[in-house]
């Protein structure tokens, strides 16, 4: 029978209980040592320890205060500068040095734990101090305060991860980091932050087991490298580095080592560079994985950020003699940016957004890095002062930064104005090219040059530029005509599409929506003046050359001729007569008009009107031409009439237009967009007027009136 599977939620409840009871017993712990209100500091240069704040039980021992010496009665211990180092691992050196820590930590114990206990100062003053049984939980600090709620934290987050996913190797030592940073990092906060001292063993057992939890912390994570986000190793490969990390531990335990700065830095130290190495094995692995490559860069992230500024600022300074256990407390939130991007890494969280930041990320923390190690240079090695240390140090990172983030922006993250330029030629030949196969597939060659997927397709229902599938395909929506597009695998698979991808492809979508409107703007521009030219040909031109046919002698057939030429270039110019009165205009229309008439016998009876002189716009002008002129063809070629009767006046900002034959007429239903008569109707309306044909008077011939305002501007198709 199997056994029956534990529910996520379960186990979460387990790791709950389990952090919380752990950080319950510390803090009972840390809470049921005797009191003394007192915050001490020692001073070399006072030879003796500072009194920073004194509260509670010592109240009456003013701030400032140095003391010498302690006694309970039976006990009396001269203080030290050991007595008062808040992390031994890496401040006291050797395990000779721990031992002698450890033995004064248990006398100074014994007499906190005193009834009384009696306080020498430098000047021989005695003061005495009443304990309490119990520390108050505030007078624990917010160093204890921020160890606890890292482990816990570093603990819930690794068990969230491994409860949804207990079988991958990655989760489990997850997992087992985390455990490890519950042990470390609240067991620390309880001897970092004692008044006085701590009783022997337990002081003992808090420590190894605080550097037993960094050991493991390490091993695990350079562990989790051999399977994550690529298996590189067998699976025994990473139960040895966990292995090896508890043989040292034994081993320094046994006193193995004579140093314990090295012994309980060094392994952590190349724990570390080892996740490096793996880290560098893993991308060379990763590089056709875009996924696990981004997942690999959500480990980096936090690794570096987390676990490198940690080494930089707290473990690196102590192995050359810088005592950095104050910061230690608050240095181990960094440790949380390793378990947040940890957990973001095998949870796939926004694998798409990590490019740019994780690139200005990295580059941020290296400088930090830099920056210390340069300071901790000339602090230790040239023993310069820290004023002029610093100053150095700021200095040269300075100048290595600044050119090294603008070649790293050139190269990496900015389009050079050359791709800018291909870019928009490759788009305007997108929108030039032959619509239909030719124009589909320089879309589709566009978006390959562009991001180089290794798969394209056609994706129809897509409303806007898109990631999908944690960034492994880029949506693009239909522009016009022309299909969305499914693009997957960004660089030949060796990259993620991001939000820089996505912005581009509605930039290029943006950019071919504009120029494809600009052509359809050009097509139509070329239409309209085609039909006007068209129409000009047919209304202006014609009447002008009848004119010239019907005249008599060859000087006036020339003259005419050459007035006909100038007027089709003024046509094909659309050079309207610009600057005439209504009169001076109608004028020239009605000497011509009565000269084609006069050709044929026809009497034209031509109203004569005294307007405002308002001048009309080309467009009226050009109108009005072509109306009059193609009436008085049409009347010419079929009406046979004897007489015609013309009235042109401006009443208001119109012009009123009456033209009437006595011919034989004709059926005004027959107006169409096909001949002449369609054209002036089209002309008309255009610009906002109105026109009609309707029987003459007595039933005979034709009665046209038009109405066309003055001011009119445009003439389209």
């Amino acid at each position: 029978m199997k056994d029956r599977p534990i529910a996520p939620l379960h186990r979460l409840a387990l790791a709950l209980l389990l952090g919380l009871g752990l950080a319950a017993a510390c803090t009972w712990y840390a809470a049921v040592q005797p009191w003394l209100g007192l915050t001490l500091s020692y001073s070399a240069e006072a030879n003796g320890a500072v009194v920073r704040q004194a509260r509670g039980p010592a109240a009456a021992i003013p701030v400032g205060t140095v003391l010498t010496r302690v006694s309970d009665g039976r006990d009396t211990i001269d203080f030290v500068a050991d007595d008062f180092v808040t992390e031994p691992d890496g401040s006291l050196g050797t395990y000779r040095n721990h031992d002698v820590f450890l033995a004064r930590q248990g006398r100074l114990a014994q007499i906190q734990a005193a009834p009384t206990v009696v306080f020498t100062d430098a000047k021989g003053m005695g003061w005495s101090v009443s304990p309490r049984p119990h520390r108050p939980l505030v007078s624990l600090g917010t160093s204890y305060w921020v160890q606890l709620a890292v482990g816990v934290f570093a603990w819930l987050i690794s068990a969230c991860i491994w409860a949804f996913r207990p079988g991958d190797i990655s989760a489990r030592y997850l997992l087992l980091s985390g455990f490890s940073t519950l042990m470390f990092a609240p067991f620390a906060g309880v001897y970092t932050t004692r008044e006085l001292g701590l009783p022997s063993l337990p002081f003992r057992v808090l420590d190894d087991l605080n550097f037993l939890g960094g050991s493991l912390f390490a091993a695990c994570l350079a562990s989790m490298l051999l399977y994550y986000p690529r298996k590189i190793a067998p699976r025994w490969v990473g139960c040895a580095v966990v292995g090896a990390s508890i043989l040292w531990f034994v081993a320094q335990e046994a006193y193995v080592f004579e140093s314990m700065t090295m012994a309980r830095r060094l392994l952590v130290m190349v724990m570390l560079l080892a996740t490096f190495v793996l880290s560098a094995v893993q991308w060379r692995h990763t590089a056709k994985d875009p996924i696990a490559r981004a997942a690999l860069q959500w480990f980096l992230l936090s690794w570096v950020v987390g676990a490198g500024l940690f080494c930089s600022l707290i473990l690196a300074p102590q192995m050359v003699g810088i005592d950095t256990s104050p910061l230690q407390g608050y240095a181990f939130l960094l440790f949380l940016l390793v378990y947040g991007g940890l957990a973001f890494g095998i949870l796939r969280f926004r694998l798409f957004d990590l490019g740019e930041w994780w690139l200005r990320t990295m580059l941020w923390t290296g400088s930090v890095v830099a920056l210390v190690l340069l300071d901790m240079l000339f602090l230790a090695g040239l023993q310069l002062s820290s004023g002029i240390s610093i100053s150095l140090a700021l200095l040269i990172c300075g100048l290595l930064w600044l050119p090294m983030r603008a070649w790293v922006w050139g190269r990496f993250l900015m389009r050079s104005r050359e791709n800018d330029r291909a870019l928009f030629e490759r788009v305007v030949g997108v929108a030039l090219a032959e619509r239909g196969e030719e124009q589909a597939g320089r879309w589709l060659a566009l978006f390959q040059a562009t991001f180089d997927p290794l798969n394209m397709r056609t994706e129809l229902r897509v409303a806007a530029p898109r990631i999908e599938d944690d960034g492994l395909a880029l949506l693009v929506a239909p522009v016009d005509e022309l299909p969305g597009l499914r693009l997957e695998y960004a660089d030949g698979g060796r990259r993620l599409f991001g939000r820089r991808d996505v912005a581009l492809a509605g930039e290029l979508a943006g950019m071919l929506r504009h120029v494809l409107h600009s052509r359809r703007a050009y097509e139509d521009g070329v239409a309209v003046e085609r039909k006007r030219i068209a129409r000009d040909m047919h209304d202006n031109i014609g009447a002008q050359l009848l004119r010239a046919l019907h005249s008599d002698g060859e000087d006036r057939k020339d003259r005419l001729i050459r007035e006909t030429l100038a007027d089709l270039g003024g046509m094909i110019n659309d050079a309207a007569r610009l600057g005439s009165s209504l009169d001076e205009v109608l004028a020239d229309l009605r000497y011509e008009t009565a000269e084609r008439l006069q050709a044929r016998g026809i009497v034209l009876d031509w109203a004569l009107d005294e307007g405002q002189g308002l001048d009309p716009t080309p467009a009226v002008v050009h109108t009005l031409r072509s109306v009059i002129r193609e009436s008085v063809s049409n009347v010419l070629k079929h009406a046979h009439a004897g007489r015609l009767y013309v009235s042109a006046r401006q009443v208001d900002d119109t012009v009123a237009l009456l033209v009437e034959d006595d011919g034989v007429g004709f059926d005004p239903d027959r107006v169409s967009g096909g001949n002449g008569l369609g054209n002036m109707k089209g002309r008309v309306e255009t610009l906002g007027g109105s026109i009609g044909w309707a029987p003459g008077a007595g039933g005979r011939g034709v009665l046209l009136t038009a109405r066309l305002p003055l001011r009119a501007t445009t003439i389209k198709a």
